[in-house]
């Protein structure tokens, strides 16, 4: 049995399920391994090499979209119908479509950013997608399936590995430079995948041809690569003009405000399966509260978090540019806490080609956005977020109610159980 689905009891207390108290742990451990990676190459590697780093790591997540052709939100979706609507060939099938795709891609961005490529970071980048593309698919089907322990802790795993190998070398004085990163980052990626392929913590579709739609991937491609730029591409945008010094700030900056809302989301992945079976159109007042109760949550988090960066930077090398990017895009982050629920909501339950036009909305706004800043405020491109955060929640509570028909601010201000019309 996997733990974190056990529940326990006491005499005169309800039954407690562990299963959100073990994503919400679980969350914990990869955010407290996560921070210390982070804060242990931005103090043993130069700032440029942690910037390179970073934009690598970017690089790969953005390619992760495309190898896999956005399909793990459609292996959650169908993994557990009955039949089973994803089989073994679906995995072969968008592997062998998404990852030649995803190396033309990998190579126009690192050419755009003046990176070479062909070189050995490029292998190495071109190695570690290979088994992220497989991992992601095979614990996105687990998802469909109720099970989330793995998909809530592999980025931890992978950060203690990283942790571990930045520490064991910086213990013996070895310099270390973009590619000893890479290389340590590959073979947390090959534990994850040796960990994935144990019966017990994860599952893979069963044996037959393919099944999804080639349609529905494309549609699931669009929406992803949308919601990457949405939601992950910053770092690759800043870089384009800022130096690299810069992005290593950013990036330490965007990791911890980013936290609060991962949390949300780690202990919502254990409610997937009930997400499935909800309908969409009929949210009632304990869905609302959740979101409100996410929000109280984050601002406990972010109160912790100004703590942590503070007592940290004059630690680091880039600390002093990270805390100011902190605060500056902590707002938006903030408001990502109260609505990631409905968000997952809807991107269970709601057709691909709807969901992909309101991303558009989204992207357009955040690209205008940056323009404005770029013009008023050159060289401090964070100051986005502050659009972003009033942009975006507007957005956010017209989308809200032109698919479900009221305005969830006004709703859950209100306390009303009936829909506004």
């Amino acid at each position: 049995m996997n733990p974190l689905h056990r529940t326990f009891s006491l005499a005169g207390i309800r039954t407690v399920p562990l299963r959100g108290l073990g994503a919400l742990a679980s969350r914990l451990y990869i955010y407290l391994s996560g921070f210390l990676a982070v804060f242990l190459m931005a103090a043993y590697v130069s700032p440029a090499d942690f910037g390179q780093y970073s934009i690598y790591q970017s690089v790969l997540e953005m390619a992760l979209v495309v190898g896999t052709l956005g399909s793990a939100l459609l292996f959650s979706r169908n993994a557990a119908s009955v039949p089973p609507g994803v089989r073994r060939g679906d995995v072969v099938r968008t592997l062998a479509i998404g990852l030649p795709l995803a190396v033309v891609l990998i190579a126009v961005i690192l050419t755009l950013q003046r990176t070479a490529v062909g070189d050995l970071p490029f292998v190495l980048i071109l190695a570690t997608l290979a088994v992220f593309a497989f991992v992601n698919l095979r614990l996105a089907y687990s998802r469909g399936l109720g099970f989330s322990g793995l998909l809530n802790l592999e980025a931890g795993i992978r950060s203690t590995v990283l942790v571990l190998g930045v520490a064991v070398l910086a213990t013996l004085s070895f310099e270390l430079h973009v590619t000893h990163l890479l290389l340590i980052n590959l073979l947390a990626f090959l534990v994850v995948g040796v960990a994935s392929m144990h019966a017990g913590w994860a599952a893979g579709p069963p044996r037959g041809s393919a099944l999804l739609g080639l349609a529905s991937q494309g549609s699931a491609t669009v929406y992803s690569v949308l919601m990457f730029l949405l939601r992950k591409s910053d770092l690759l945008v800043v870089a384009f003009f800022m130096p690299l010094g810069y992005v290593g700030a950013f990036k330490i900056a965007f990791l911890l405000a980013e936290a609060p809302s991962q949390f949300v989301q780690a202990f919502l992945y254990t409610k997937t399966r009930a997400m499935l079976g909800s309908d969409a159109s009929n949210f009632d007042d304990s869905q609302l509260q959740l979101a409100k109760y996410s929000f109280l949550l984050g601002c406990v988090l972010f109160a912790a978090l100004v703590v942590v960066i503070s007592v940290a930077a004059p630690l680091l090398k880039v600390g002093r540019q990270a805390l100011e990017i902190f605060l500056c895009i902590a707002p938006y982050f903030l408001l990502r806490t109260y609505t990631v629920h409905h968000e997952m909501l809807l991107a269970l339950k709601t057709p691909m080609s709807t969901l992909g036009y309101w991303a558009m909305a989204e992207v357009a706004l955040r690209l205008l956005s940056y323009v404005v800043i770029v013009a008023v405020f050159p060289g401090k491109p964070h100051y986005v977020f502050f659009l972003a955060a009033f942009s975006e929640l507007v957005l956010f509570e017209v989308r809200m109610h032109a698919l479900l028909g009221f305005f969830p601010l006004v709703r859950l201000v209100r306390g009303s159980s009936t829909k506004q019309s």
